[in-house]
Order: structure tokens, then sequence, then C-alpha cells
């Protein structure tokens, strides 16, 4: 196993397994792309493809395909002057002479070389699938969160509304619709709870985790590199470096060198040889070489020759919309891409400070008399909205960048 493998692998086990309080421990999202590469079993499967296929490259790189055949006779023979025995030794050797071994060792290279390919697409789909769930756990967590500290918002306007009334300042209307409000609100902030629970459970699914490990997960939501959207070149680049397009290509290259090997493949094999026969009644040592080889007059091959054809035919249309598709798939990240991050400048720093305020406040101005019940209510109901809102909006723009990652092969 080559070094640095070694040691990625040596990480991903430590992460992975770990002592008691490593089941404590933080969990970032490039640490999360390590584990979900490391347990995912299509990955595994991919793997082992390309261990076969580099043992079938090993196979067509023999110098010989066929293995020498020996054949040994041995008899009594009679005659006029008496009983002998005659002993004959033949050895024959196929060997292709139509280049038929460089086009085999050419097809086999290109499955190696396809079969990796596949495997690192595989590896980035997971890296940005990864990415992405990571970004939802994050969402639910703050959805979490924001839902408790609502909870908390509300049970602080039931006793201002409790002690407005039992000043004479409120009526027992307040005091009921703050007691509602407390239902409702914790009704919201047990669904959040679930959901946050469910999220995570789709995540430790996603990285092969233990149910029991309860990692925090550390990182920020809807932080992304805020690089140029340039589309033709986004688009340049994936062709450049998608891995599955990589795999369709050397897929044909391999189809294109088995369609030579199966064409050359109507050229007899001779068999080569020597034979030596030793007749005891005359004294006699006999040694003659040998040749043979097969009359292609009704079997040229003409099935594989077919087949082959039409592979080559198929992969070339399967390339071809591959590359269309990766275009429509680029384009529509970019398009998504902008648009999320059009939607999280919306909330710039001052907006995200101002909703804050706005929960802190509006109960205490409603205490001191300054706004009705019902003004308090709709102000933290829209302040509540938008917070989710902004929560969304990050989301969203997590999810976007690893779309967009995921189609310009820019994974790791």
């Amino acid at each position: 196993m080559p070094p640095f493998r070694f040691f990625t692998v040596l990480v991903v086990v430590m992460l992975a397994s770990g002592t008691a309080q490593a089941e404590q421990a933080s969990l970032t999202p490039d640490e999360a792309v390590l584990l979900a590469q490391a347990n995912n079993p299509d990955l595994q499967m991919l793997a082992a493809e390309v261990d076969a296929a580099k043992a079938r490259l090993a196979g067509a790189s023999l110098l010989f395909q066929a293995n020498p055949s020996l054949t040994v006779t041995t008899g009594p023979r009679s005659s006029p002057v008496g009983e002998s025995r005659d002993d004959s030794i033949q050895l024959l050797q196929p060997i292709e002479v139509g280049g038929q071994r460089g086009a085999r060792i050419e097809a086999a290279e290109a499955l190696v070389d396809a079969a990796e390919a596949r495997l690192r697409r595989r590896r980035g789909e997971v890296a940005a699938a990864t990415r992405e769930m990571f970004g939802r756990a994050l969402a639910a967590e703050q959805r979490d969160l924001l839902a408790a500290e609502a909870l908390a918002v509300v049970q602080e306007g039931l006793a201002a509304a409790a002690e407005r009334f039992e000043a004479g300042a409120a009526a027992l209307l307040e005091v009921n619709t703050a007691r509602v409000e407390v239902g409702r609100m914790a009704r919201d902030r047990s669904e959040a709870a679930r959901r946050n629970a469910e999220t995570l459970a789709d995540l430790h699914l996603l990285l092969g985790l233990d149910p029991a490990r309860v990692p925090a997960l550390e990182g920020e939501l809807g932080v992304e590199e805020r690089g140029v959207l340039d589309e033709a070149q986004l688009i340049a680049q994936a062709l450049a470096s998608r891995a599955d397009i990589a795999a369709g290509r050397r897929t044909l290259d391999a189809a294109n060198a088995q369609a030579r090997l199966t064409a050359r493949e109507r050229i007899p094999t001779p068999r080569v040889g020597v034979s030596y026969t030793r007749e005891e009644e005359s004294d006699t040592d006999i040694v003659q070489g040998l040749l043979s080889f097969d009359l292609p007059l009704f079997n040229r091959n003409q099935e594989a020759r077919g087949v082959a054809a039409a592979r080559v035919s198929q992969l070339e249309t399967e390339v071809a919309a591959t590359s269309r598709r990766v275009r429509q798939e680029v384009s529509t990240a970019v398009a998504r891409l902008r648009a999320a991050r059009s939607a999280a400048d919306g909330f710039a720093s001052d907006v995200v400070k101002a909703m804050q305020e706005n929960m802190e406040l509006g109960t205490e101005s409603y205490r001191a008399g300054k706004i009705d019940f019902l003004q308090l209510l709709l102000i933290r109901r829209q302040t509540l909205e938008a917070r989710n809102e902004h929560i969304n909006v990050l989301e969203e723009l997590t999810a976007a960048r690893a779309q967009l990652d995921r189609a310009t092969g820019g994974y790791p």
C-alpha cells in the first residue's frame, strides 16, 4: 500500500474508532468527508473493481496467452522382422502474430483507467453529498437552537403579560393568548428537536458512524469561496476534469482496442513446436519441426467483430450524451449558486443583528407599555420567520456550492 494511502486510512480508522473521549469530539466537514469515503460501500466495491481490472491487465500482459501442449505416444510395432516399440513426443506452443497482444494490453490498460476514474467520480459524489448533508445538519441544529430561544422568549412574554395583568395594565385575554403562544412554541421546539435528531441520524448513516457516537458538529453554515461564476470557464473545467467523462472516454478506448483485437483474431493463430520419435525397430531417432494452424474458411470471428463494432458505436453515443449532460449540470448549478448568493446577500450583517435585537427588545418594550400585545406577537412572528428564512438561505447556499463542486468535478 502506498505510504500516503496508508496514512490516510490510519487517520480515518482513528477517527472512526477512537476512545471514549473521542466519542464526544467535534467533527469538521473535512473529517466527515474522510469518514464517509472510508465507510462508503460503493467506494469499497469500486476499489475492488480497480483491483480486478489490474489483475486482467496482468493477464493481458503475458507473452503467451495459451500454455504449450505436450503429446506423448508410445506403443508396440509388429513387423515381419519381429516386435518393437515406437515412442513419440510432440510439443506445440500457440503464438500470436497479428498484434493481438498489443491490442489486448491497450484495452486492459484503458479499462484500468476507466475503473479508477469511476472510483474518483464516486469519491467526489460522496464528498459533495457529505458536505451537503453536513450543511443540512448544521441548519437543523440552528433551527433547534432558534426554537429553544423562541420558547424562552415567549415564556418571558407570558411572565410579562401576567405582571401587567396583576398591575391592571393588561386584559386576561393577553395572558391567555400568551399561554397559547407558549404552547405553540413548545410544540415547534419539539418538532425542531425531532427534525434535528432525524438529520443527525441521516448524517450518521452517510458517514457510517456508530449511532451511539454523537460528535459535536464544528463548522459555519453557508461559508463558501466567492469566486467569479464564469459559466463558460466552469463548463470547460468540468469537461476537462469530470471523472465520469474520463471513464467514458477510456471505456471507449478499450472498446476500440477490443475491436482491433477481434479483427486480428480472424487471423489464424499458428502453433509451432517440435516432435521427437524413436523407432526401436530401425534404431532411428527422428526430430521434426511442427507448424499447425486453423483454416479460416467458415468462422472468421464475424460475431465478435460485429459485437465489438456495435459496442464502439454505443459508447460513442454515451460519451457525447455525457458531455451534453455535464454542460447542462454546470449551467443549472451556476444558476442555483447565483440565486443562493443573491438571497444570502440580502441578509447583511446589520439585518441579522436587527433580527436578534427585535427578538430581545420586543418583550422589554411590551413590559414597559411601549407596544401592545398584538404588536409584540407580530414582531415576534416576523422575526422568527426572518431568522428561519436566514437559516434556509444559508443551507441552500451550502447545498448549491456542493452541487457546483459535483458538476465541475471540483471535489476532493
